[in-house]
């Protein structure tokens, strides 16, 4: 139940967020980075925990979780201005591919080979998605989602066997997951700030209310509810969750479309047959994974 909520805060979360990027024309860059303060501030203020808290600030593993997840939510914001949730979400699904190869590449563990047929199928489906963007944007879009698919994945494994990310109450993680966003976000929105003139007049009352409100309702939730879920369901159970984002968005973003709160759809039933298939991909390799883990722990 807990990964099933972090994937639909997922998906709320980046509809929202395309409405809000179309809508207004906000700064994806600016927008990411203020949503994550404070959504991390929100989580900080749940959390607090006193003098102890310090400790959190001095584990180099808290810095790179929280940079890689800053870095990520800005690339796949930026993606979500020029594409829909349904595009972005199945391109996404190569994350799955992109762990295996890191933990193959840590662990020199190989992919079972009951999941060779389930990666093949997702590579299939990003390839063919990639194939039906636009030829202006899809170089973009994949550089993007190809450097987001290995910062997810960096961060899924770093989070799995993160000592904090294994407190049992809820002030626990909200505040571990608090320090990941706010600290590391605040770093990167000042560095975003000093590029040049051009970005402070960027801000503006839209921008700065909008990412309050996404970051303190949406943002801090999803994150919440993501640590913990990669706590019980492990990395590679997690990314495998995701892969139903794109069908959970997609569902939404028409009903925003149907309301009024997006003009245009970018809906194919393409689209929806190249996710599917990505999905069933994703669910071989999960089946596969949880066959050998269960067979493992029969012989131990």
């Amino acid at each position: 139940m807990i990964t099933i909520a972090a994937v639909l805060s997922w998906a709320v979360l980046s509809v929202a967020s395309r409405i809000v990027l179309v809508n207004f024309g906000l700064d994806p860059w600016m927008f990411s980075f203020l949503q994550l303060v404070a959504g991390g501030i929100t989580l900080l203020a749940i959390g607090y925990r006193g003098a102890r808290a310090r400790r959190s600030f001095t584990r180099v593993s808290t810095w790179a979780l929280g940079a890689l997840r800053v870095l990520s939510a800005s690339l796949y914001t930026a993606v979500l201005a020029s594409i829909s949730v349904l595009e972005a979400g199945t391109i996404g699904a190569i994350n799955l591919p992109v762990v295996s190869l890191l933990v193959l590449l840590w662990s020199r563990i190989w992919p079972r080979p009951m999941a060779w047929p389930g990666h093949i199928l997702i590579l299939v489906a990003v390839a063919w998605m990639a194939m039906r963007l636009q030829s202006d944007t899809r170089t973009v879009v994949m550089g993007l989602m190809g450097l987001n698919a290995l910062c997810l994945a960096g961060m899924n494994l770093i989070a799995e066997h993160h000592p904090e990310n294994k407190s049992a109450t809820p002030a626990g993680r909200a505040w571990f997951s608090g320090v990941v966003l706010a600290i590391t976000a605040a770093v990167f929105l000042i560095m975003r700030v000093l590029q040049g003139a051009d970005i402070v007049g960027a801000f503006s009352l839209p921008l700065i209310l909008s990412s309050i409100a996404v970051g303190v309702f949406l943002r801090a939730p999803s994150m919440f509810l993501t640590f913990w879920a990669i706590s019980v369901a492990g990395a590679q159970g997690y990314t495998a969750a995701i892969a139903f984002l794109p069908l959970f968005g997609m569902a939404l973003e028409q009903g925003a479309v149907a309301v009024g709160l997006l003009d245009t759809s970018r809906f194919q039933y393409e689209f929806l047959y190249i996710a599917i298939l990505a999905l069933i991909g994703t669910l071989v390799v999960w089946t596969a994974n949880r066959a050998a883990h269960q067979t493992a722990q029969r012989r131990g």
